[in-house]
């Protein structure tokens, strides 16, 4: 899932207009962007199926610190406390965990049993399998967006809002549809790279218009 965690912290920053809009939306970013640098890092790891560009042919094979619900929250938790301290404001804190615990929330919807709950060897995994449908995991995801970007972002930024939102969607669009024959992202690092310019590029944008 891409846009559709943007959905969420379109909600938080009007909850929370007290909070700065960029700290809801780098924590529905945070588990990405940290999953990104872990991969690069070589502390994460992602299987690329070269002869498949589909989502659902991706093996997430270890993503414990990045993509676990107990784990990746308490990292969450320092980086939120971190940012409540540099802005004087400790609102920021349960922010940002919200924003990054839904990020697992959602993505428990598409992802193929693979997310871990605890972070820990021999940890449960889940996940409901909805990138088994590309179809429809595409309409849903894209659904999603719009409703929660009509109903909370500001009249004023919604034209950029959805327009932007949906034109990254459509660059996603053949892993939902599968119309090459082959991945574009021929390995892990390619794929992390890709993942962190489109949360990255997404987050920024967002915090200037909202």
């Amino acid at each position: 899932m891409f846009i559709g965690h943007f959905a969420v912290a379109f909600l938080l920053i009007l909850l929370f207009p007290q909070v700065p809009a960029w700290v809801p939306l780098v924590g529905v970013s945070f588990p990405d962007l940290l999953w990104s640098v872990l991969v690069l890092a070589k502390k994460e790891d992602v299987l690329i199926d070269k002869g498949s560009p589909l989502q659902k042919s991706i093996v997430f094979r270890k993503y414990p610190y990045s993509h676990s619900l107990v784990l990746s929250n308490v990292f969450s938790f320092a980086v939120g406390s971190a940012f409540a301290f540099a802005l004087g404001n400790l609102t920021v804190i349960p922010v940002f965990v919200i924003a990054s615990s839904s990020h697992w929330l959602l993505d428990t919807v598409v992802h193929l049993g693979d997310l871990p709950v605890l972070g820990f060897d021999g940890d449960k995994k889940v996940g409901l399998g909805l990138w088994k449908y590309g179809r429809t995991a595409f309409l849903v995801e894209l659904a999603m967006f719009v409703a929660f970007a009509v109903a909370f972002a500001p009249g004023s930024s919604l034209v950029v809002v959805l327009g932007l939102g949906f034109a990254l969607h459509l660059v996603n669009a053949n892993s939902f549809f599968g119309w090459s024959k082959r991945n574009p992202f021929g390995s892990a690092s390619a794929y992390a790279v890709a993942a962190l310019a489109g949360f990255a590029a997404l987050t920024a944008v967002y915090a200037v218009v909202l």
